[in-house]
């Protein structure tokens, strides 16, 4: 387990540790288990069959007392005050300990189930076991004209070091671009700085660099890797791996595009999605360390990246309108900056050399923002002013095509205090910056259409890469005598395991018991719930972007009419017509329609969103589940009329009473679990489920982590409740990795179990979602100790980490279209006495309890819910949300940010975030998709 987590609309209410939780006579076993998917930790596996006061300064290239271009530099003098502390900072906030043991394998692999063959997208690695890797802290730095000195560009250092290390004859070095330098020798015989000045080829101006190395910082030694891999060590060498990993991107560095661990070319074309992003495809790689020994894991991998577009033409895409014409009005220019803008580079072109800026805002026209004109002798008092158009047509003899449009106002970090307005389209967005902004429904698609491919052609897209990355002519692999088997992927002994049994109730008498057989991880929904509920009053909404015509109201009055008929024979009853109403998109009018249907005893609405975007949508979330405390469904009208015409609104109907059951508290098909156990459980038994998830792990007061935490509240397993919460900083950027409050989360939703059950269960398993392998101890020291903190009585018998712990594979769906991915599980701490075969198939059957659909999912319900509910929540107070991202002084990458390092978990402020009690203890967050 790991995490982060809380902060809400409400400080959460301080807990007594003495009073919360189960009588102290209750005791449960328990187990904590993460899946991890591959898009999280940088880990990708397939098996083939996600202001302060400013001053305002002249242009761009204005050479006078006001100048841009003066920064605050670091003189030598002061290069003991390394930026390595401060710059890109990120200190976890979460000590390193080492009081618990993570569990290890209880047998030697699981046995059941039919056997096979499959093949891997790892690649043997030879390594040799006598060699020693040395890192060595550096600074690279560029010139200021004043002689004072200033870190190197990113995107520079990789070229100016390469330029130096031919220059000089180095011996073999490898580069993190950062502050480290790795060789396999000692560099005793090179200076302690060297400085080469650089042409830019555009401006033709001359750049000074120096670097300096500064110490030796360790030595490691890769006979540690053989060691894990022996079992001799129980910690994996994550630093002699970081190196390695690090040697291997240094050929791949010089021409693509690096993202972590995955490569772009930098030559390639993107494929255009709209709204100025565009797709791009390249590879992924890493290394693990296995049973078999070192691996190499490559895979294919697409990323979105804003197109490299004129600003203009960059706004013209994301508005959808012609900004030449029509302008921007100030609600676009907030939405820009607020949805996309803030965080993008900026690049101009017009001086002597690139320079590079990010945007505040915007500011009057190029004809009508002015500014003194500086003239020798002047008095200042007297100074007559110009315009950007202006100085533009003097400076540069530039006359400006769009001169009616804002200006932007631009600054360069870290100094956000000063700040200047330069015309749209003498800006540019910088090349290869990775969008991170989640894609819309027709980008998906288009995203969809373009990387889905079949098993036989993931494989020869993946040999094609091995190939194409040619890992044995490598220069860096041959001088340290390493080398790849990549002429065919591993394969790895598999098994099939057998599906569960999924009940339902039978559709002539509703009592008796119906078991659906599975067909490859799907079934069919031909049989009644086994639990639903009689709607005594209920609503339907329509919420258009535009007043409805005459065709549009005739198929959402067709598609009420046929709703209570066709859900009526899956057991669900309504005794009365709906309450009808059809409203515009207003946040006012949408909160104004739940209330009074609140106060009309609506047990349930069911929205019809007709041409309105996302932030409708979590707008009806936020008030039905924050404010008001009422069930909301949400279907598309698009998709209503599609199914009409095409006559399968039976189908349509069918997935979209599974989530609308389970909101109201209804169970749709039953998983026995107790099959998946043979000996480690007994009838008499009593089970919990919980799942954990955070949004992510790097957080800063203005963006905090959202941390969800879900647990089963009845006998079967199916019907979960959650807990949600925000975690931030007092300051800096920190990454948190575990959940800070999960002692009262769980204990929350152990006491609401023991309501509905009359007794506390006796065992409990957690699944706990996006957690690296890195972070695995923290989670187990931390958020396991919370877990039995709420459970009182446990008690703690684990062996010594194993280098071949508790894990496995399960590839638990069948791909909708492609090749099916599977997770890998990590079991972190085991009480319960699980073999491998029952936690295999447990996980297994929980992949079939997700009553969303009627097919097995990726993961398991549990933590799949808390991904769900976690996801909800960052976006339930949009509102909110938007205030603090408007008026906030977000944090940029490059900023300098001083005493990151004192910052402690203690720090670390958490609110629960306040649902409706009517909400929070249903499944109504777990359906934010439509």
């Amino acid at each position: 387990m790991s995490a982060s987590a809380s902060r809400g609309r409400g400080r959460g209410k301080r807990v007594n540790r003495t009073d919360i939780g189960p009588p102290e006579p209750y005791r449960s076993q328990s187990m904590a288990i993460i899946p991890e998917k591959f898009h999280q930790g940088n880990k990708e596996n397939h098996i083939t069959n996600r202001p302060p006061s400013s001053t305002t300064t002249a242009p761009s290239g204005r050479k006078s007392s006001t100048d841009h271009c003066k920064s605050t530099s670091r003189s030598s003098t002061n290069r003991a005050k390394s930026t390595r502390s401060f710059r890109n900072s990120i200190r976890s906030a979460v000590p390193d300990t080492s009081i618990m043991s993570i569990a290890q394998r209880p047998d030697q692999g699981g046995l059941a189930g039919q056997k096979l063959k499959l093949f891997t997208n790892h690649f043997k690695c030879n390594i040799p076991r006598i060699l020693k890797c040395h890192q060595y802290d550096i600074e690279l730095e560029a010139a200021n004209r004043d002689g004072t000195w200033r870190p190197a560009k990113k995107d520079d250092r990789f070229i100016v070091l390469r330029k130096i290390i031919e220059r000089e004859h180095f011996p073999l070095v490898w580069y993190d671009e950062g502050k480290s330098l790795y060789s396999i020798e000692l560099l005793v015989d090179l200076k302690d700085q060297y400085e080469i000045t650089i042409k830019d080829k555009k401006s033709d101006r001359e750049q000074k660099y120096r670097l300096l190395i500064i110490n030796l910082v360790k030595s490691y030694d890769i006979q540690t890797l053989w060691d894990f891999i022996a079992n001799k060590i129980a910690i994996r060498p994550r630093d002699p791996i970081r190196i390695l990993e690090t040697l291997l991107k240094q050929t791949t560095r010089a021409t693509m595009v690096s993202v972590k661990n995955q490569f772009y070319d930098r030559q390639q074309e993107l494929d255009d999605l709209g709204d100025g992003r565009g797709l791009a495809h390249g590879f992924y790689q890493a290394m693990f360390l296995t049973k078999v020994g070192a691996t190499i894991n490559i895979n294919s991998t697409f990323t979105c990246f804003y197109q490299p577009f004129n600003l203009v033409d960059f706004l013209c895409e994301y508005l959808q309108h012609n900004i030449i014409q029509d302008g921007i009005d100030e609600r676009e220019q907030q939405l820009l900056l607020r949805k996309v803008l803030k965080p993008i580079w900026l690049e101009t072109h017009h001086t002597d050399s690139v320079r590079k800026y990010r945007i505040r805002g915007f500011g009057a026209s190029a004809r009508q923002h002015t500014f003194p004109r500086i003239v020798d002798n002047a008095n200042e008092d007297n100074q007559e002013r110009q315009s950007v158009y202006e100085y533009f047509l003097e400076k540069y003899q530039i006359i400006l095509k769009y001169p009616n449009l804002p200006t932007v106002e631009l600054y360069t970090p870290p100094n956000k205090t000063q700040f200047h307005y330069l015309p749209m389209e003498c800006c540019t967005v910088q090349a290869w910056q990775r969008s991170i902004k989640p894609l819309t429904t027709d980008q998906r698609a288009r995203v969809t259409r373009k990387t889905v491919v079949n098993p036989t052609q993931r494989y020869q897209s993946i040999m094609d890469i091995v190939k194409l990355r040619n890992f044995n002519q490598d220069k860096y692999l041959i001088e340290i005598g390493m080398s790849i088997e990549d002429q065919q992927m591993l394969t790895v002994p598999a098994r099939f395991i057998a599906p569960p049994e999924i009940k339902y109730k039978s559709g002539r008498d509703g009592q008796s018991d119906i078991v659906e057989r599975i067909n490859i991880g799907k079934w069919n929904l031909r049989n009644r719930f086994q639990k639903t509920k009689t709607i005594e009053r209920w609503a339907c909404v329509m919420i258009s972007s535009q007043k409805p015509n005459a065709n549009q109201l005739s198929i959402a009055k067709q598609f009420i009419d046929q709703f209570p008929y066709i859900i009526r024979q899956y057991g669900i009853c309504f005794q009365s017509n709906p309450i009808m109403s059809s409203d515009p998109a207003n946040p006012q009018i949408i909160h104004d329609r739940l209330r009074e249907l609140k106060e009309k005893n609506c047990e349930v609405v069911l929205f019809i969103l007709n041409g309105v975007g996302e932030d409708t949508y979590k707008l009806i979330k936020y008030f039905g589940n924050q404010k008001l405390g009422i069930v909301t469904q949400c279907t598309d009208f698009v998709a209503i009329s599609r199914n009409i015409r095409n006559k399968k609104l039976d189908m349509y109907l069918q997935n979209l009473v599974q989530k609308f059951n389970a909101k109201l508290g209804g169970v749709n098909g039953m998983v026995s679990l107790a099959r998946a156990l043979t000996s480690s459980s007994t009838k008499d038994d009593i089970f919990m489920f919980f799942g954990a998830d955070v949004t992510h792990t790097t957080c800063s007061r203005d963006k905090p982590s959202i941390a969800a935490v879900i647990g089963s509240v009845d006998s079967t397993s199916t019907q979960y409740a959650s807990r949600v919460g925000e975690q931030y900083p007092a300051r800096g950027k920190i990454s948190l990795e575990i959940i800070k409050d999960l002692y009262q989360m769980s204990t929350d939703l152990l006491k609401l179990f023991a309501q509905r059950n009359g007794c506390f269960p006796n065992k409990i398993v957690f699944y706990r979602d996006g957690v690296d392998d890195g972070h695995f101890q923290k989670v187990l020291d931390n958020e396991i100790r919370a877990l039995q903190n709420a459970c009182k009585g446990t008690v703690v018998d684990t062996d010594i980490v194993h280098p071949q712990g508790f894990d496995f594979y399960l590839n638990s769906h069948a791909a909708i279209q492609g090749t099916s991915r599977p997770i890998l599980y990590h079991v972190l701490y085991d009480e319960i006495g699980f073999s491998s075969d029952e936690i295999q198939s447990l996980t297994y059957y929980l992949c079939h309890s997700d009553v969303r659909c009627t097919k097995a999912v990726s993961i398991p319900a549990p933590v799949h819910y808390a991904h769900l509910a976690a996801y909800q929540s960052r976006d339930a107070d949009s509102y909110e949300n938007e205030r603090r991202s408007t008026t906030g002084g977000d944090l940029d990458d490059d900023d300098l940010i001083e005493n990151v390092g004192s910052i402690t978990l203690q720090e670390v402020e958490t609110r629960l975030i306040q649902l409706d009690p009517s909400i929070q203890d249903t499944m109504c967050l777990f359906y934010f998709i439509k």
